[in-house]
């Protein structure tokens, strides 16, 4: 009787666990925003040596919203992809150190991104309602634009800078994540890294990135399985 008891107790939590995982949607859509922070490190050519060179800089903040795609493999694993814009409030001339007269400064930079990526998601404890998750993810980054603000003779204006300062548009990254998610909310911190440096035209300097970001997404649709 012991014995029976047993199996009977196996076999009601399994079906439980079953019956969960098949609950779990498909695959879902929604939308995302990130906020965190970016450090860069700028390289220079052999013959650029004087005193005084910025090699290290970070972003006072950094901004994003997009949208995210997952389809589930099983009841551990999904592929996911996500894209969107972001925004990135850098120190004026830290990436490059443009010209000027004493008649006018800048107060402000402003960099425009967007990225797209796309990898594998883990689920450490698929049978819970509130999940634990790690990812891995590849992709790239595209580098818009930058708006820096200018003051002088008592006037400020926001100046678009298109070529970007002459430095590489794309750049790939690498990224990793770890998270909780439950029912439709998705919370998660995420790390990233340039997997190369943007040249600068002139190949006198270039810069790498990294970056730490809080995340949150809400699912807004789900296909059943």
């Amino acid at each position: 009787m012991s014995k029976f008891s047993t199996i009977l107790v196996a076999a009601v939590i399994f079906l439980s666990f079953s019956a969960k995982a098949q609950k779990a949607p498909a695959w879902e859509l929604g939308v995302q925003g990130e906020y965190g922070r970016d450090w860069y490190h700028k390289s220079y050519a052999p013959e650029i040596n004087y005193e005084g060179l910025i090699t290290d800089f970070s972003s006072s903040r950094s901004w994003g919203a997009g949208f995210y795609f997952e389809r589930s493999l099983n009841t551990r694993w999904s592929v996911l992809g996500q894209a969107g814009y972001a925004q990135k409030k850098i120190h004026p001339q830290l990436f490059h150190y443009p010209s000027q007269t004493t008649s006018h400064y800048y107060i402000r930079e402003l960099h425009h991104r967007i990225a797209a990526d796309a990898g594998m998601r883990l689920y450490l404890n698929p049978e819970s309602r509130l999940k634990v998750f790690v990812d891995g993810k590849l992709g790239g980054n595209f580098f818009l634009s930058i708006v820096q603000r200018k003051a002088g003779y008592g006037e400020i204006a926001d100046i678009a800078v298109k070529n970007v300062f002459g430095f590489q548009r794309v750049a790939p990254v690498a990224s990793a994540s770890a998270g909780l998610k439950w029912s439709r909310l998705t919370i998660s911190a995420e790390y990233r890294d340039d997997l190369m440096v943007s040249k600068r035209s002139d190949k006198m300097s270039g810069v790498s990135g990294r970056g730490l970001f809080g995340k949150v997404g809400v699912a807004l649709f789900r296909g059943k399985r």
